[in-house]
């Protein structure tokens, strides 16, 4: 028999959490056909002798609604493996949308995701106004699959317009956008999101849309949803990455409400026992956790860590020289001093955050007396030192010319360990990527199933691989209600990743001049992903591109929904 693409000679982690075996995966017309000792032809062979065949990676938490209209591949996640991305999250999608609020929309979703608007307005050719317009648009052959949430931020100003922005809805507001979300729902959307965290402000500074809402339109749409009887919810709570007693209590009434899955974000482990709870009373709650620690890596030489924080601001940006000067002056180190323990700027509407002087640690140093101090912590060495932090780090620095190497550590080993046994308890799924957003910031998270597979699997031992990959791919899949996918089975659609779990990991963040209108952007690239297949085709080979761009946007219906 002749086939599409044959998988040859790799060892096959099918997303069940059952044990790995050697086979062969053979495909047709988008389809897993069959696994074995297969001898037959294909136009495609893919050989993976020494690796490992698993299903494509679903990523529950991306931003890419705008991305397609300039990167149709979907970087940096099709990189990684990642096959399948939910869209649409924290309530920031820009449809269903009238023509008068495009431009306000498209600013709010620039704004609270950190991308260029300006840049992005130009690539962005309005076409559509209703949800099901908006994914017609944007399939437009991919390199991944998309399903899309619908936002309620959009709902809310097609419904209210700029009372969106001011006040809670009326009765007939909420009965209308409940309208405008039965559409989207029957056009195809796998469910709707929202914000109320305090960090999500619009251009002026001014609370997006759904923070004006109250719970009681919130348990609207819970309702609506519960009609259809498919579909997830993503809610990002008042608090945020870490929801207190109030947050988890509505949670717990939208879940119970709509008896749909909830996906909330979070940081920590703190919500593992009311998500425990939860669950032993049926409701279906999940805790998005974020796998790759944020450990920004800087010098002092070039650095836009400090960018919002006064004083260090302007010294930061001074020539090489001068930087050194203002470094070494006393008058200006008392106002560095000073401004270190401030909070440092944000936009307009949103708290400022203090620098984590306890987390920073000297990660290389350029001078073999200072070798002894590389993996400390600042913090630690001021004590010992009786220096202010913002000393010992300006002291060290200026010593060697400013090539000394920092990072900031925001989890410990030990924070580490206990989010992997969430994770393998089933309460939370690794997968907080926020990929397709934060172009203008220091930092890019796409690669989490590389580093999960790198760090917890293969150095750590956090978790077997067969379970990892289950977390990764038939888990998300369940919930989400996607039948055909996450798993290596015959009759399934052909999304698989191939890779050498000797080499697999993230590649450290860096900046392509790559965005739209060539506009800078934060990528993270990836090792040991030798084959991505999407819908039966090739996509990815040795981590180059092969042309082809097989994803669509998948529409959420009885046939694919649970």
């Amino acid at each position: 028999m002749s086939y599409d693409v044959l998988v040859k000679n790799g060892m096959v982690v099918d997303g069940s959490g059952f044990s790995r075996y050697r086979a062969d995966v053979a495909i047709k017309d988008r389809t897993i056909v069959e696994i074995g000792k297969i001898s037959g032809t294909a136009k495609t062979v893919v050989d993976a002798e020494g690796m490992f065949v698993a299903p494509g990676i679903i990523d529950t938490h991306t931003h890419y609604d705008a991305q397609p209209f300039w990167d149709r591949l979907c970087t940096s996640s099709v990189w990684h493996g990642v096959t399948t991305v939910l869209t649409g999250n924290c309530g920031l999608t820009l449809a269903p949308l009238r023509p008068e609020h495009r431009d306000e929309m498209l600013a709010t979703f620039c704004c609270v995701e950190d991308i260029p608007v300006r840049s992005l307005a130009t690539v962005v050719k309005w076409s559509w106004e209703t949800f099901a317009d908006y994914m017609s648009a944007v399939d437009i052959g991919l390199g991944v699959n998309m399903l899309p949430l619908v936002g309620l931020n959009p709902i809310r100003l097609s419904a209210m317009g700029a009372a969106a922005w001011e006040r809670t809805a009326t009765p007939d507001e909420i009965a209308y956008m409940q309208r405008l979300l039965r559409e989207s729902l029957d056009a195809g959307a796998w469910g709707w999101s929202t914000t109320v965290s305090p960090t999500h402000a619009g251009p002026k500074g001014q609370p997006v849309p759904t923070r004006l809402a109250n719970n009681d339109e919130r348990l609207a749409f819970a309702r609506t949803l519960a009609e259809y009887n498919r579909g997830v919810i993503e809610i990002l709570p008042p608090g945020a990455g870490q929801p207190d007693a109030t947050d988890r209590q509505h949670l717990l009434e939208v879940s119970r409400l709509s008896g749909r899955p909830v996906f909330f974000l979070g940081f920590d482990t703190e919500a593992q026992e009311f998500v425990e709870a939860a669950t032993r009373e049926g409701a279906q709650l999940y805790n998005l956790l974020r796998a790759i620690p944020f450990n920004p890596r800087f010098t002092l030489k070039k650095t836009t860590f400090f960018k919002n924080l006064d004083a260090w601001d302007v010294v930061m940006d001074l020539p090489f020289e001068q930087k050194l000067a203002a470094l070494a002056n006393p008058e200006k180190r008392a106002e560095l001093r000073e401004a270190a323990m401030q909070r440092q700027r944000r936009r307009p509407g949103v708290p400022g955050r203090f620098v984590k002087w306890a987390g920073f640690v000297v990660r290389k140093v350029k001078l073999p007396e200072h070798r002894a101090l590389e993996g400390r912590g600042i913090a630690q060495i001021a004590e010992e030192q009786g220096k202010h932090v913002a000393d010992v780090m300006l002291d060290l620095a200026l010593a060697e010319r400013l090539d000394t190497e920092f990072e900031m550590r925001t989890r410990s080993d030990e924070d580490e360990a206990k989010i992997a046994e969430m994770v393998q308890r089933g309460y939370a799924l690794p997968s907080q990527s926020d990929a397709g957003a934060h172009l203008n910031t220091n930092y890019c998270t796409a690669g989490e199933s590389s580093y999960v597979l790198s760090e917890w699997v293969r150095e750590r031992q956090l978790m077997p691989l067969e379970e990892a990959i289950r977390h990764l791919t038939f888990q998300p899949a369940r919930i989400l209600g996607l039948r055909d996918r996450g798993l290596v089975r015959e009759g399934m659609v052909a999304d698989l990743v191939v890779f050498d779990l000797a080499r697999i990991g993230i590649r450290e963040d860096e900046v392509a001049h790559d965005g739209p209108n060539g506009t800078p952007r934060r990528v993270q690239g990836a090792d040991g992903v030798e084959a991505v297949i999407v819908g039966g085709e090739v996509v990815l080979e040795h981590g180059k591109h092969t042309g082809a761009l097989p994803g669509r946007v998948i529409r959420a219906s009885n046939k694919w929904g649970a």
